[in-house]
């Protein structure tokens, strides 16, 4: 056993995972029940303070990269960055929005045309406005706010004070000084563990059953447990392989490919799907959240009580504070050498407009042929599911086999890059001592890939993957609560540490 092993967490974070798994595998309803019940008592008593604490993450980056603390460097003074610009955003995109992101953009549309916002109309032109905006919303400027301030806390102390670990306690440094193994680290690290074993399972919640529906439609073979769990061990299989060879050779060269992939299946719909109205409707949308962007952040609902602010944006927000300090953790890895306002710049412009490209693309061609009468897609999703209705969406493209093809390819790769760079993190938070050019062990990093696939086949199996989509949502209160420590910790430390130096007036030091 390796020596630089860190025991503690590494049994924790083991004993979270079967603690989470085998419950809900012998009491399933029961299990489901209580976290549904969690959920829905933090949604309505809570939702209030995940909207505020949206405002407040963008607020607070602002200030940060456009003050004096912009400009400091994540390393030593004049390094260059680690990574290009591509292979840095092709990372942290490919880490951040997984194959969720392939689901939701092209078909939460329907969702929101069906039970729209505000109190519009179901099924009107204004019920159309908001489904083709909403989505752009909920995964663009707050969503990577939520996952940036976590990345900044962590690796400033990481980079610039030269801290040896990587670990989601690290972004309480401030407090934790000389203290990174005491209890209330190794608490914070807990709570990490928990929402990200819950994240996983939620991820894979999502991009399993729609990739067993397209390897269903290619291939003819039926759609249930065993080819999803085929699925699973497929990504398995690529995520294992990707993080045994490390960043450099396995995660950052599938995530270049992938984004490849993903901008030429973009460019295929656009240019074989009704391109006008898609122009069209993008350039609506996007004005629609430029134009109400205050009130969708401020809006709770608190007149008509819909239901939709707690079902789809707190629901959004615990996920995003729920993934923040994984994808913190990882973003801080492949970000020695960038200033502080550069990876505030690059993680919300680039993860921005990323996530808007595939809702302005997939999405607005899917509502397409529900406006135009081509495909009634609110049916079939009524009829079957969500992946039923965006493989017969994609049916009605030319070539229809191949877009098809590479949106399951796509859709793989995004579900093996979110879990391959989930492994590393798991690794790096049971590792004692990790410098900035270092990786955790070979079989450390490939024994969490394996492990991973727990969960989520244990739930497929009982059929309860609902329960990991909203276990995750339930592990992010607290995860909200040591956010706001941390955040208060790095404008700490940055203030210690850059000190504002003394303005001279006239001779005179003011």
């Amino acid at each position: 056993m390796d020596a630089n092993l860190d025991k503690t967490n590494f049994a924790l974070t083991l004993l979270v995972l079967l603690l989470v798994s085998v419950p809900l595998v012998l009491d399933p309803e029961g299990g489901a029940e209580l976290v549904l019940q969690t959920y829905g008592f933090v949604a309505s008593q809570f939702g209030w303070l995940y909207a505020m604490a949206g405002v407040a993450a963008i607020i607070v980056l602002a200030w940060l990269a456009f003050g004096r603390f912009g400009r400091l460097r994540l390393g030593l003074e004049g390094e260059s960055p680690e990574y290009s610009t591509y292979s840095w955003v092709a990372m942290l995109f490919c880490a951040g929005v997984g194959a969720g992101l392939m689901y939701w953009s092209a078909i939460e549309w329907a969702y929101y045309y069906e039970s729209p916002p505000f109190a519009a109309e179901p099924r009107s032109v204004e019920a159309a406005k908001w489904a083709s905006s909403y989505g752009i919303f909920h995964w663009g400027l707050t969503a990577w706010a939520f996952y940036c301030l976590p990345t900044l806390a962590i690796a400033y102390p990481f980079y610039a004070r030269r801290v040896p670990v990587l670990k989601y306690s690290l972004g309480c440094h401030y407090w934790l000084e000389g203290r990174e193994e005491s209890l209330p680290a190794r608490a914070m690290d807990l709570l990490f563990m928990v929402a990200m074993i819950g994240g996983a399972g939620s991820s894979l919640g999502f991009s399993t059953p729609l990739i067993a529906a397209l390897v269903s439609r290619l291939t003819g073979i039926e759609a249930g447990f065993g080819l999803e769990a085929g699925v699973v061990l497929l990504c398995v299989v690529i995520f294992a392989s990707s993080v045994y060879l490390g960043l450099e050779r396995g995660i950052k060269r599938l995530s270049d490919i992938n984004m490849f992939v993903a901008l030429l299946l973009l460019a295929f719909v656009f240019i074989a799907g009704p391109s006008l109205f898609i122009v069209k409707t993008s350039l609506n949308g996007i004005g629609t959240v430029i134009q109400n962007y205050v009130a969708m952040s401020f809006w709770t609902d608190p007149f008509t009580d819909s239901g939709f602010f707690e079902d789809w944006t707190v629901f959004y927000w615990a996920w995003w504070i729920a993934y923040g300090p994984f994808v913190g953790m990882f973003v801080t890895r492949i970000s020695r050498g960038r200033t502080i306002r550069q990876v505030i710049g690059g993680m919300l412009l680039y993860g921005t407009l990323g996530g808007a490209l595939f809702y302005m693309v997939l999405g607005n061609f899917s509502m397409s042929l529900q406006l135009s009468g081509e495909l009634d897609v609110v049916s079939v999703m009524a009829a079957t599911d969500g992946n039923q209705a965006i493989v017969a969406s994609f049916d009605q493209l030319p070539l229809a086999g191949m877009a098809i093809a590479m949106f399951c390819f796509v859709s793989i790769v995004f579900s093996a890059t979110t879990y391959d760079s989930a492994s590393y993190i798991l690794a790096s938070s049971a590792t004692h001592r990790l410098h900035p050019s270092e990786d955790p062990p070979r079989w450390h990093r490939s024994f969490w890939a394996v492990a991973l696939a727990i969960l989520p086949l244990s739930l497929m199996y009982i059929g309860g993957i609902r329960v990991a989509q909203t276990s995750v949502l339930v592990a992010s209160l607290p995860i909200l609560i040591t956010g706001v420590l941390s955040t208060v910790a790095l404008i700490k430390t940055l203030q210690r540490d850059n000190p504002r130096q003394p303005v001279k007036v006239g001779g005179i030091t003011e």
